[in-house]
């Protein structure tokens, strides 16, 4: 069927729910091809043409896209944890919610186009970052140029510091001195302090991980469950 495909660029293959395992498929033209929900087991897509291709919550598991072309792809969800990635072609690529840790991913070529590749909060210098805590109480932290700072594939950001500037109710019209954090009651965010996360752990990929928890808007962390 891909091989005597005539018209790529305008049909679109719907490949849903299949496993493949065990496969070279490198060289071969992928692109245009829905491959949501499918599982891959070692399979070589080293070099192929993925331009455009979903893979919306696919699993790869020991599999190499090294040199792939996946520009303008969709991996919604994606679980490439583990697998090669080196000088993958990424030009609007959507990696949001991908799973990448472990992934080799040395030379991966992204551009302002890639959605949730590069770290969603500023790299440099002091900011405003915003998280919910418990009683629904929104605490507003200024995080230090000094501090460390990550995200992973969501626009959900971490930081190893922060100092509490303002605590309010859900309407900014109520007034606190402290909140306690969702995860660990003994966390106190209190107005005026700074507040220091227990360990801070280096790989952004790991967005579960030790750290701050917070996000750049208000309104992005009132929807905080």
């Amino acid at each position: 069927m891909l091989a005597n495909r005539k018209n790529c660029a305008k049909d679109l293959y719907f490949f849903n729910e299949i496993i493949i395992e065990d496969e070279d498929l490198s060289d071969m033209d992928l692109s245009g091809i829905d491959f949501s929900w499918s599982d891959f087991k070692n399979v070589n897509f080293e070099r192929c043409n993925m331009s455009k291709t979903i893979f919306n919550h696919s699993k790869f598991t020991d599999s190499n896209l090294k040199e792939a072309r996946l520009d303008f792809a969709s991996l919604f969800g994606v679980d490439l944890r583990g697998c090669n990635m080196e000088n993958t072609y990424c030009d609007g690529v959507d990696f949001t919610e991908a799973l990448l840790v472990g992934a080799k991913l040395d030379g991966l070529k992204y551009t302002e186009n890639t959605i949730h590749f590069d770290i969603h909060c500023p790299k440099k210098g002091y900011f405003f970052g915003y998280k919910k805590c418990f009683n629904d109480r929104m605490v507003k932290l200024l995080i230090p140029k000094d501090a460390k700072r990550c995200s992973s594939t969501t626009t959900a950001c971490r930081c190893d510091k922060a100092k509490v500037v303002e605590i309010t109710d859900i309407e900014r019209k109520i007034c606190f001195d402290e909140a306690v954090s969702f995860v660990d009651e003994n966390f106190i965010y209190r107005l005026g302090e700074m507040v220091y996360a227990d360990s801070y752990h280096e790989d952004r990929w790991l967005d579960s991980s030790h750290g701050i928890h917070f996000w750049m808007t208000f309104e992005e962390a009132l929807g905080y469950m």
